[in-house]
C-alpha cells in the first residue's frame, strides 16, 4: 500500500496563485451585483413615479365640456400636471439622471382612452467602469387610463 502524504510547503504557493487569480473575477461579480442592482432600484423608483404622473394626467378631463357636450377632453395643461407629478414623486438621486420625460396621448386629446408616460434615465456605474461601461439606460412606461363621463 502506497502511502499518500501531502506536501504542505508546495500547497500554500499554489493556493495563493489561485487565489490571486479568482480576486479579480470576484470583484468583477461583486460590481455587477451591485451596479446591476441599483439600476433595478433606480428604474422601480421612476417606474413610480410615471404610474402616479399617468393617473395624475388622467383625472384632467375637462369638465365643462363633458356635462355641456358630453365628449372627454383633456385640459389644456395635463402635460404640466405630469411633470409636476412626476418630480414630487421621484427625488433626483445623485449617480442617476434623467434623460427624457414624455408622453403620448392614445387616441387624441378630444377623445383619449389613455395617456402614456414614459421615462428614460442614464444611471453612473461605479464598478463596471473597470470594464468600460460608464453609465446603464433604463426606461420605464406607464399608462394612466381615462375614466367615461355618461
Amino acid at each position: 500500500m502506497k502511502n499518500l502524504s501531502f506536501n504542505s510547503g508546495n500547497n500554500k504557493g499554489s493556493v495563493l496563485v489561485v487565489v490571486a487569480m479568482l480576486m479579480p473575477v470576484f470583484i468583477l461579480l461583486t460590481g455587477f451585483v451591485v451596479d446591476i442592482g441599483r439600476a433595478f432600484l433606480y428604474k422601480e423608483e421612476i417606474n413610480k413615479a410615471c404610474m402616479i404622473a399617468a393617473e395624475e394626467a388622467s383625472k384632467c378631463i375637462d369638465m365643462e365640456a363633458a356635462q355641456n357636450l358630453g365628449i372627454n377632453r383633456l385640459e389644456p395643461d395635463y402635460p404640466d400636471i405630469i411633470y409636476e407629478y412626476f418630480y414630487k414623486n421621484y427625488e433626483n438621486p445623485a449617480g442617476c439622471t434623467i434623460k427624457s420625460l414624455d408622453h403620448n396621448v392614445i387616441e387624441s386629446t378630444e377623445n383619449p382612452k389613455y395617456i402614456e408616460v414614459y421615462c428614460e434615465a442614464d444611471v453612473k456605474c461605479f464598478f463596471l467602469k473597470i470594464i468600460s461601461i460608464e453609465n446603464i439606460t433604463i426606461h420605464a412606461k406607464a399608462n394612466g387610463r381615462l375614466r367615461r363621463i355618461k
